[in-house]
C-alpha cells in the first residue's frame, strides 16, 4: 500500500471501505497531521477480506496484538520469517518497502504529485527523491528525440534540421 509501518500496524476495521478499495486514515494517526487516503490493490483487498472472514466478532484492529495498544507494534520476528522465505537480505527493513513503492511508481512514469498523494506526503520536496531515482523515462525521451532528429535530417526532400537559438521558437 506504500503506508506507514505505524500506520499498518494500528489499521482498524472502521477505517476501510473493501468495496471501494480505499483506506482512509484519520488526521490524527498519520504523521503529516492531514487525513490520507490509501488506494487499496486487489492483493491487499483478498488479504484485508480474509482477515476479516477470520476475525474476532467486534474486534478493532486488523492486525490484533497482545501489548497494551491492542494491535501489532514489532513484527520482528514474523517480518525475519517473511525475508528467510522469500531469500532476501535480513537488512532490508519494513519502511523500505515503502520506497520501493514510490520509486517503481516513478519508474513507471508517474508524476511527483501522484506519487506524493499515493504516500500521503504533504510537500512536494519530501517526493521529489523519486523523480532522481531513475534515468530510464529521461533517457528513453532524450533516446527518441535524437532518433527523430537524426530521421529527419536524412529526409529526401533537403529538409534541413535548423537548430534553434535561444528566444526562437520552431
Amino acid at each position: 500500500t506504500g503506508a506507514r509501518r505505524s500506520n499498518v500496524q494500528a489499521m482498524r476495521w472502521q477505517d476501510l471501505d473493501l468495496i471501494e478499495a480505499v483506506w482512509t486514515l484519520p488526521a490524527d494517526t498519520t504523521k503529516n497531521g492531514a487525513s490520507h487516503a490509501v488506494a487499496l490493490p486487489p492483493e491487499a483487498v483478498e488479504i484485508l477480506e480474509q482477515r476479516k472472514r477470520e476475525r474476532v466478532v467486534n474486534a478493532v484492529w486488523v492486525f490484533p496484538g497482545t501489548g497494551k495498544t491492542g494491535h501489532l507494534v514489532t513484527p520482528r520476528k514474523a517480518w525475519l520469517e517473511v525475508l528467510e522465505a522469500a531469500g532476501l537480505d535480513e537488512d532490508l527493513r519494513i519502511h523500505d518497502l515503502r520506497r520501493t513503492l514510490g520509486s517503481w511508481q516513478a519508474r513507471a512514469g508517474a508524476s511527483l504529485q501522484v506519487i506524493g498523494k499515493s504516500l500521503g506526503h504533504k510537500s512536494q520536496q519530501a517526493t521529489a527523491i523519486y523523480s532522481r531515482l531513475d534515468l530510464d523515462p529521461v533517457r528513453a525521451s532524450v533516446e527518441g528525440a535524437v532518433r527523430d532528429l537524426m530521421e529527419a535530417g536524412k529526409q529526401p526532400t533537403g529538409a534541413k534540421v535548423v537548430p534553434l537559438r535561444r528566444g526562437q521558437r520552431e
